[in-house]
């Protein structure tokens, strides 16, 4: 595995339109624009999909080695694009959905602070530009989820 020093590589390739594919090392994905949606991501689906990944890894790690058991585990993610070019995304919304009996509240609130203030790399690079709202939802089962807002520490 490469150090975290070393630079990560991607040779996007054009292959028509405005279709791209990008590979990194063997593996790759098929990107389209947003006029050729449907068939592929988009790159702002695919930072969606980053942020969402990094920060489910996290959480999913940071809890297990809490030693709380899950039973179901999923992230939900959303953003909402400024109307001018650049449209970047100006909010996004992230919901974790988790599910595990004695599943405790602050074990997790203490995974998401960790992995929003601290670990999650793609977070990192857009918390002084992007607005984040996050929620959580804990179940046992049995019980309809209880939701909760996470709210950042000040600082």
């Amino acid at each position: 595995m490469p150090s975290s020093k070393e630079p990560i590589s991607v040779k996007l390739s054009h292959y028509e339109a405005l279709k791209f594919s990008a590979e990194v090392g063997e593996r790759s994905v098929q990107l389209n624009s947003n006029e050729e949606m449907g068939e592929a991501f988009t790159p702002m689906e695919l930072f969606l999909v980053a942020l969402a990944g990094c920060t489910a890894m996290d959480v999913q790690f940071i809890v297990e080695r809490q030693r709380q058991k899950m039973d179901r585990f999923e992230v939900t993610i959303s953003g909402t694009r400024r109307d001018q070019d650049p449209r970047y995304f100006e909010s996004i919304e992230i919901r974790y959905s988790l599910a595990g009996t004695g599943l405790r509240r602050d074990a997790v609130e203490r995974a998401i602070r960790l992995s929003q203030e601290k670990y999650c790399s793609v977070r990192a690079m857009v918390k002084d530009t992007v607005k984040l709202n996050v929620t959580y939802a804990i179940t046992d089962g049995t019980e309809p989820e209880e939701l909760y807002t996470y709210v950042p520490s000040p600082g």
